[in-house]
This record gives structure tokens, C-alpha cells and sequence, in this order.
């Protein structure tokens, strides 16, 4: 019996069949949880790289306001949950036992080490997301098949 279930979310129509399996084995369950997890790959604007072809292009002298940059992560973020919050309000309805994490990475890894950390009890996922395909599966699910430590299903 799963309990703690994580759903890699893209907007993709496997996501989203992902995302109502993951519902139907929650139901009836006390306490289950399910977390929608969308992995972005923002820039990283505290990189040093980043830094440099400020200072050069001449969009910032030589310091970077932080919390102007802070300001920025918080605001895409944001955007980003609301967005994801409309995309699967037809599927959850008004279930309080739902969460959206969002998270910078690959996700490739991410999605894996996330699952790891966070201790779930299953990742439930679409076979192909938005991404490039690589076989029968995504290649981001066959990643991930081939590198959790905990259950993995993958939805067709």
C-alpha cells in the first residue's frame, strides 16, 4: 500500500494520466499524499558564469543585488505553481491531499533524488512527457526506471 506517492508533472497528456492513476490508488487510503512535482531548469543566476556576462553585456556593474534576483526566482516560481494549479484543477477538484513542489534540476535526476529524499513511497509517471523520446519510453522515464531505489509505475 502506497501512502506517499510522487507525480513528475510537464503538462504532457501522460503526466496527466500519470496524475489520475496516482489519485485512484490514493483513494480510500488514510493519510495518503500525493505530490506533484514539476522540475524546471532555470538559469542559475547566482552562477558565476552568469555573473560575468552581466558585468560584460553591461546590465550590472560589478555586484548583483541579490534580493532583486531572490525576487525573481519567487515571482517565476509562483507563476509556475498557478500555472500548474489551473492545469490540474480538473483532474484533483478540491482533494486537500495534494501538493505541487516545484524544483530546479535535470530532471532526469531530480526527479529520482527528490523521491529519495522527500522518502516515497512510489513514483508514479507518464512513459513519454513533453520532452525528446528515446524508444518505448520517454527518456526521462527509462532514466528514472533504471535509477530509483523505491517502486516505480509508469503510465501509458
Amino acid at each position: 500500500m502506497y501512502k506517499k506517492l510522487l507525480v513528475p508533472y510537464d503538462n504532457s497528456e501522460s503526466s496527466r494520466h500519470a496524475l489520475e492513476n496516482a489519485i485512484d490508488l490514493a483513494n480510500g487510503i488514510a493519510d495518503a499524499r500525493i505530490t506533484v512535482l514539476n522540475v524546471v531548469e532555470w538559469h542559475d543566476y547566482n552562477a558565476e558564469t552568469f555573473k560575468i556576462a552581466a558585468r560584460m553585456s553591461g546590465v550590472v556593474g560589478d555586484s548583483l543585488d541579490m534580493n532583486a534576483i531572490s525576487e525573481i526566482g519567487s515571482e517565476a516560481e509562483a507563476h509556475e505553481m498557478e500555472r500548474i494549479r489551473a492545469d490540474i484543477a480538473d483532474i484533483v477538484g478540491d482533494m486537500d491531499n495534494v501538493d505541487i513542489a516545484i524544483v530546479n534540476g535535470s530532471p532526469h535526476d531530480t526527479i529520482v533524488a527528490y523521491a529519495s529524499d522527500m522518502d516515497y513511497d512510489c513514483i508514479v509517471m507518464g512513459h513519454r512527457g513533453m520532452g525528446l523520446i528515446r524508444g518505448m519510453l520517454g527518456s526521462v522515464a527509462f532514466s528514472v526506471l533504471n535509477k530509483a531505489n523505491r517502486p516505480v509505475l509508469v503510465v501509458k
